[in-house]
């Protein structure tokens, strides 16, 4: 049975600026795109407080939907067509925030924890933590000094030792 192996393709500096490239072409559509959706609002006076369907709000959509399938379509160079992917992909986020009334990119511009109110409090609560470690100090009983330590008062208990053993005793 024959092994096949996968081809290895080694990472190159001009397949890296190729890719960033297609990225910034693309963000450009984008941008493009919403730049030009806001002046046709601005334009056609749609009114973005309206809750109902709007027909003039549809026109933005369209127009770069069309603007990007049509330059895709049309044009020759690969970066070009990436811009016009761009400005498609602005008309696709465009018909989505006329047709759900909720913009997909709203909550990627307050990244400022600005919270409730503006009072400056975090969204979302959390309780603060003590990350510090208490130190341990055990109860134990007092201990007695070795100075303390009186030969004779236990020299009672102990029958048979010699004097020289006691002072033996006295040092340990």
């Amino acid at each position: 049975m024959a092994v096949q192996r996968k081809k290895t393709t080694k990472l190159s500096g001009q397949a890296v600026m190729g890719e960033i490239k297609t990225l910034a072409m693309l963000t450009g559509g984008v941008v493009i795109g919403s730049v030009g959706g806001k002046m046709i609002d601005k334009v056609l006076n749609v009114d973005a407080t309206a809750t109902g369907f709007n027909v003039k709000a549809m026109a933005r959509p369209i127009v770069l939907l069309g603007v990007g399938a049509a330059g895709n379509l049309m044009l020759k160079d690969p970066n070009m067509k990436m811009l016009a992917t761009g400005v498609g992909a602005a008309g696709m986020l465009s018909g989505v925030k006329v047709f759900l009334k909720k913009d997909l990119l709203a909550g990627l511009s307050d990244f400022n924890m600005s919270g409730i109110d503006g009072l400056g409090e975090p969204a979302v609560y959390r309780e603060p933590m003590n990350l510090s470690i208490e130190r341990y100090n055990p109860d134990l009983p007092a201990l007695s000094s070795p100075t303390s330590f009186n030969p004779e008062d236990y020299a009672s208990n102990v029958e048979g030792i010699a004097e020289e053993d006691l002072s033996y005793i006295e040092i340990i």
